[in-house]
């Protein structure tokens, strides 16, 4: 009977353990999806300058592992009907960040929305400006997402950590 409670104990504590990588594994990625999202402005600012293309198209163009990225997927899960948003929408980019909103904080999302809204509505010129303007703006929010993350990994590990050795000590 006392080797059950051992094994049961022991799995329970595995599997707070598996959830605190997994978490972590989620906060580092929400990281990855807001780069993936400043190289997507770099991309759409250069192809503006240079070719004055509408969204749809400068997206259409675009690096699938790139685009893959910002949804927030692996490079091995990108299948045939993963960007199924970007196609026959007017609007691929909100359609872009409304797929990818679990990964962003409201800040960022709420700076991914206005600018996909105000993009394509002006001249070129004003068009590059707004994209310089929202990529700083998203490389701040970066900057802050990455001091914190360090302790948001801590947290969470604990956390996980210890409500399974909580659970654990209760069922014993």
């Amino acid at each position: 009977m006392i080797a059950y409670k051992i094994i049961g104990g022991l799995l329970i504590l595995g599997t707070g353990g598996y959830i605190a990588l997994a978490v972590n594994r989620f906060e580092r990625r929400r990281l990855r999806v807001l780069d993936a999202y400043i190289s997507l402005l770099y991309y759409i600012k250069g192809q503006i300058d240079c070719y004055a293309l509408p969204v749809g198209d400068i997206l259409s163009r675009a690096d699938p592992t790139l685009l893959a990225a910002c949804l927030g997927l692996d490079q091995g899960h990108i299948e045939a009907d993963t960007f199924s948003c970007l196609e026959g929408t007017d609007a691929p980019l909100p359609c872009m960040v409304e797929e990818s909103r679990l990964y962003l904080e409201p800040e960022t999302e709420r700076i991914l929305r206005t600018f996909s809204g105000e993009l394509g509505h002006t001249f070129r010129a004003e068009q590059v400006s707004r994209c310089d303007y929202y990529i700083s703006a998203l490389t701040e929010e970066r900057r802050k997402l990455f001091d914190t993350l360090p302790a948001r990994l801590r947290v969470s590990s604990v956390l996980c950590l210890c409500c399974s050795l909580g659970a654990t000590v209760l069922l014993w």
